[in-house]
């Protein structure tokens, strides 16, 4: 039987860092922007919310509408860009069919990119993420933050004692603020990863990448998409996707079914999603300290 990855530890020890980092800083804002009502992105901007209050930062919701065009998203943008008060700013998916992730990322101010979603910045990750994240957390000097939940994955990973060096990795889900930094990430660490996505599944090759992974890590936000006799004997599963199944909040993978033939699996919720929240506050931090913010 699995060994339940729950994140409460991690997170208190990280939140302890952030209040400690918050201290040498003057009052920050988040400005968390959304498009429209999708369920995940409700739950987690009003995490982000709670948490925000927690912390004593300002948290300045902008919900944008579903029916809005990508003019006014881009002119709402660029004054948050602007706006001197505002420390940090996170989009949150999903966006509008037609829209291209990249073209409204790269909307950011990059140093407000508080998920280094902007694509100098994934640009710089590629080069320069490695070597800062060897002994500890990024900071400021790195120039730039990393998708929280891609940290959230790291701790997760490092808490398990998983080796990575020569593990089979499989990624179901190639977004550009998961799979493809993860997978840079893993590839750095000498993984051996491979990235599934929808194609792989319609070929039905899902079950084969799953089945032989040491590793699996899924963020797609499909209920029950990853079946528990897939999973591979003592493997480490950490699920990413967050949805609902007959109206109960679920992950990706049938944890019941996989935590009988699983090593490590998180839970969805209480594994990723609350780590991930965490970072988000510690990104805040480093983006004040990218642009210069003292107290």
């Amino acid at each position: 039987m699995a060994v339940i990855l729950d994140s409460k530890q991690l997170c208190g020890n990280l939140e302890k860092e952030i209040r400690k980092i918050l201290k040498s800083l003057p009052g920050l804002c988040l400005a968390s922007v959304s498009i429209g009502d999708n369920y995940a992105s409700c739950l987690y901007r009003r995490i982000q919310k709670q948490a925000a209050f927690s912390l004593g930062v300002e948290y300045k919701e902008v919900n944008l509408g579903k029916d809005i065009s990508f003019d006014t998203f881009k002119n709402k943008i660029e004054t948050l860009n602007k706006d001197s008060g505002v420390t940090g700013i996170i989009i949150n998916k999903p966006f509008p069919s037609g829209w291209k992730d990249q073209e409204a990322f790269a909307l950011l101010d990059e140093k407000k990119d508080i998920e280094g979603t902007h694509p100098f910045n994934l640009g710089r990750f590629c080069i320069g993420f490695k070597s800062a994240l060897s002994d500890s957390y990024p900071d400021a000097s790195l120039g730039f933050c990393v998708s929280p939940t891609v940290l959230s994955i790291i701790d997760l990973i490092k808490a398990s004692g998983a080796n990575l060096s020569g593990a089979r990795v499989t990624i179901v889900g190639f977004s550009s603020l998961i799979g493809k930094p993860l997978a840079i990430y893993l590839a750095n660490e000498f993984a051996t990863v491979s990235i599934a996505h929808i194609e792989t599944y319609n070929k039905g090759d899902l079950a084969f990448y799953v089945n032989n992974a040491d590793i699996l890590i899924s963020a797609v936000g499909k209920p029950g998409l990853i079946k528990g006799e897939w999973i591979k004997e003592d493997s480490l599963v950490i699920d990413v996707g967050t949805g609902r199944k007959n109206g109960v909040l679920a992950g990706d993978v049938e944890f019941k079914e996989a935590s009988k033939k699983a090593k490590y699996i998180t839970p969805v919720p209480g594994g990723v999603g609350r780590l991930t929240t965490m970072f988000l506050y510690y990104n805040l931090a480093i983006t004040a300290r990218i642009q210069g913010v003292t107290k």
